[in-house]
């Protein structure tokens, strides 16, 4: 190879060499200053980091302090309306609310042909007490000869507001209305215990809330009907017909271990039932229907002052047999002043006498229940109705046969 050539390959490459480490240089250097400016990003991120947490964690604090404040301050709230709710129930159960219930089913079946039979309804002042039957104004018209449904209004008047209760009368062709009852059980009841509440002297009157309410359930399930009391008056008497599967309930006495314990059931499964009141002072009747009072129970007579034990040599165990017919008259007056109706009595201890029975039906009763155990059938005296004891401590199998 020439030696100008050689020497120009050796200049090149000389040159080529250099530029190589210059640029080593500058990359060393970039990457020196990258990694600096990095660390300096990282020093600062790590920095707003710390001022952000000492920043946020205040404020998250601060934010779980007021959602603690707030949730208590609604549960507060939340109870505080609950217990004036509460209050304004028990308030307008003493200051003038109305309540108004209908007699017997709310859906009261009829057979096509059959006369229709008003079973009315009954009404209490919270403030006053019973509102007279009388009192309350029925609106409506049943064709009996069409099927169809029909609506009966039963209205009291409040001031200038109104308040009212509606039935729905069914009009049924043969084919629809079914079998046809042949007896009605009239269910007798005393009073209701409770697990927590048990009696010094539990006998066979007492029966169980539990139990109360697996048989007023068995009721609503297998949807018994409920004829009212004129209905009832009205069957015995041949004049209409009414559903086979169908029953009667009855509390005797009034006392408070039925309308505390008893009512609540009855209202839960919509049954309508009787409450028997002894009406006199000592029983602490009028407080007891102002407090107690429920669309579900209809009370009626259990006489005034009648249902006391006689401390004579009578051979009766009540006070009635001894009692002179203007007394047992007076007596019926002033329990129908407590109760506001006369539809339905009950003879303290189940006992009747001649005298008592006659000022029973004088007085213009529909029907009238002993303490005789059996199913009512038509052609009954109406002032004797037998009933079926329910027995307390029974079987529920036991229970259920006496109902079909």
């Amino acid at each position: 190879m020439p030696r100008k050539v050689r020497d120009e390959m050796d200049d090149r490459n000389f040159h080529v060499n250099e530029g190589d480490v210059m640029t080593e240089e500058a990359r060393r250097k970039a990457a020196s200053e990258n990694l600096a400016r990095r660390r300096q990003e990282l020093r600062k991120q790590k920095k707003r980091r710390r001022v952000a947490t000492r920043l946020i964690l205040p404020g998250l604090i601060l934010a779980l302090i007021l959602m603690f404040v707030i949730v208590r301050t609604l549960r507060s709230n939340h109870t505080e309306r609950n217990e004036k709710t509460a209050e304004a129930v028990e308030k307008s159960k003493t200051e003038g609310e109305i309540i108004i219930g209908l007699k017997g089913s709310q859906v009261q079946l009829v057979l096509k042909g059959d006369p229709y039979i008003e079973n009315g309804a009954f009404a209490i002042d919270t403030e006053n007490g019973a509102i007279d039957q009388d009192e309350i104004k029925i609106k409506g018209k049943v064709d009996t000869e069409t099927p169809g449904d029909y609506e009966v209004k039963y209205i009291v008047r409040d001031g200038w507001s109104k308040i009212t209760a509606t039935r729905t009368v069914r009009v049924l062709s043969k084919k629809e209305f079914g079998d046809k009852a042949k007896d009605v059980p009239v269910l007798m009841y005393h009073w209701v215990y409770t697990k927590k509440k048990v009696p010094k002297e539990l006998d066979a009157n007492w029966i169980l809330k539990k139990d109360l309410d697996k048989q007023m359930a068995y009721l609503e399930e297998n949807e018994f009907y409920y004829p009212g009391w004129k209905e009832l008056r009205a069957w015995v008497d041949g004049e209409i017909s009414i559903p086979a599967k169908c029953v009667v309930v009855t509390f005797d006495d009034g006392k408070k271990e039925f309308l505390k314990y008893g009512i609540p059931v009855l209202e839960k499964h919509h049954v309508p039932a009787t409450s028997f009141m002894i009406c006199w002072e000592d029983n602490d009747a009028l407080r007891k229907l102002k407090k107690y009072a429920s669309p579900y129970v209809d009370f009626e007579s259990h006489t005034y002052a009648m249902h006391q034990k006689t401390t004579n040599n009578t051979g009766y165990k009540g006070v009635a047999p001894e009692m002179k017919p203007e007394e047992i008259s007076a007596d019926l007056a002033k329990a129908r002043e407590v109760v506001g109706t006369n539809d339905a009595f009950a003879y303290p201890y189940g006992e009747l006498t001649d005298d008592l029975v006659d000022a029973v039906r004088n007085q213009g009763f529909q029907c009238a229940v002993t303490t005789e155990y059996d199913r009512v059938r038509q052609g009954a005296d109406p002032m004797k109705l037998p009933r079926v004891r329910v027995i307390g401590d029974g079987s529920f199998e036991s229970w259920k046969a006496s109902v079909y």
